[in-house]
């Protein structure tokens, strides 16, 4: 198949990440794959480092929507596209008038619980512009069934799914990024990776950190992101008096490297509506790590309680302090936990698992034809 995926958000985050590891695994199943994005994208630049074609067009504002969208249709064109799947609001109004009476199927990628119909546009983009919806989690297909009235036959949830990396070299790995942080070898490393929005719950980790440290030392939060958050965040953990516990590291491209450094991983989002299938806590289980986080989304799907972490109520810092805490004494649990973790991640979400059932449902899709909706 030809397939061109497609992402209009000026940030690199989740969505993205997805969009490159499924344009990825796409690829080493033998399809010819194309990415677009807004140019000079940190996306772009990934895909080009691994030798995927990209389209570079400048997606935003809502002014430019159908001048735009002639350009993804000249790209659809062009390249005599079969798919269209679209990641985010913007690109998937474009594609939807793109691939209008068109040889082409659209594909709308939903990565929220929040409704995506706001609008006589989006009413009309939904139902007579999109073929199929694949959702993250059987919550966002909820959403999109009982919100937006799509039928439950044109919604597919497909787990995201990463890349594994490479066991052998954690050990060699989480040493050299220890020691370029100046972390010492028997500190105990809290890792959580999210944009510094509210949705992410950050407020009450740092409560959370401020509760084990009276009861436990040796240990430290690193928090890798950036966003309207950061200078807040920073005066609460100084308010806490846990300064010399938590790292802001800001926005970082080598997460490979930072995750083996870490002991275990904490997700303290407390918004159903926007956060449905972190990747963070992905690559955490594919780095064999355990998980306390926050039960919102389908997050339920990826930490089985007691056995790969520990799941609380979001906004509760008293919970996630338990649960950090019984991790931080007891390294065997650790061990025992990130273990289950890898296992469950080779088992239901590494990244070839996911392309083969997005693949079946491009097929479905196109045995139905364009616009049989």
């Amino acid at each position: 198949m030809n397939i061109l995926l497609t992402d209009a958000t000026d940030i690199f985050a989740g969505g993205e990440d997805y969009v490159l590891t499924l344009a990825r695994a796409l690829v080493r199943r033998r399809h010819r794959v194309w990415v677009s994005a807004r140019p000079d994208h940190l996306l772009l630049r990934k895909c080009a480092e691994t030798s995927i074609p990209t389209v570079p067009l400048p997606y935003g504002p809502m002014g430019r929507v159908f001048a735009v969208a002639h350009d993804l249709r000249r790209a659809l064109r062009v390249r005599e596209i079969d798919i269209v799947h679209s990641n985010a609001n913007y690109d998937r109004t474009c594609a939807a008038l793109a691939s209008a009476r068109l040889p082409v199927c659209h594909i709308a990628g939903v990565h929220s619980t929040h409704s995506i119909q706001h609008n006589v546009t989006h009413w009309l983009r939904n139902r007579y512009g999109t073929d199929h919806f694949i959702t993250d989690a059987d919550a966002g297909k909820d959403v999109l069934v009982r919100k937006d009235g799509i039928p439950m036959s044109q919604v597919t949830t497909v787990p995201i799914g990463i890349e594994g990396d490479d066991v052998k070299a954690r050990k060699r790995i989480r040493t050299r990024t220890r020691a370029a942080l100046g972390i010492a070898p028997r500190t105990v490393v809290i890792g959580n990776v999210a944009r510094l929005v509210p949705f992410k719950g950050h407020r009450y980790l740092l409560d959370a950190a401020a509760i084990a440290a009276r009861r436990a030392r040796n240990f430290m939060v690193i928090i890798v992101g950036d966003g309207e958050l950061e200078r807040e965040l920073r005066d609460q953990a100084r308010s806490l008096g846990i300064e010399a516990n938590v790292r802001f590291l800001g926005f970082r491209d080598n997460l490979h490297e930072l995750y083996p450094s870490f002991d275990l991983y904490c997700h303290s989002s407390v918004d159903l509506a926007s956060e449905m299938f972190p990747i963070a806590i992905l690559r955490a289980l594919a780095a064999g790590l355990p998980v306390v986080a926050t039960r919102v989304g389908g997050i339920d799907a990826m930490v089985e309680e007691k056995r790969t972490g520990f799941l609380t109520s979001p906004a509760d810092p008293g919970a996630l302090a338990a649960g950090l805490m019984d991790l931080l004494r007891n390294p065997a649990k650790r061990a025992r936990m990130g273990s289950a973790g890898y296992r469950l991640f080779l088992r239901k979400y590494h990244a070839d698992e996911m392309a083969e059932r997005v693949e079946e449902v491009y097929r479905y899709t196109l045995s139905q034809g364009p616009g049989a909706r």
